[in-house]
């Protein structure tokens, strides 16, 4: 699934076989994110994960969007 600019947003839907893999790539994501010091915003329904990524501080999407949404593609 790729990554869809929304709303002067990059917006991903992933889709697990159970909420225990959803998590396992959560918390992956939430380390990633801790480390470049930028988070995605998610919402968890089940075993779906919505992610949001958009620079905060300048209201729209950014290269460091586009360089962490790689970096989540890889994990």
């Amino acid at each position: 699934m790729s990554w869809h600019s929304i709303d002067d947003r990059l917006e991903k839907e992933m889709v697990f076989e159970n909420q225990t893999q959803l998590a396992e790539f959560v918390l992956k994501v939430a380390k990633l994110s801790d480390e470049q010091n930028h988070h995605a915003d998610m919402q968890i329904r089940y075993n779906v994960l919505e992610l949001w990524l958009i620079s905060h501080d300048v209201g729209k999407v950014t290269k460091r969007d586009h360089e962490l949404a790689k970096m989540i593609d890889m994990i």
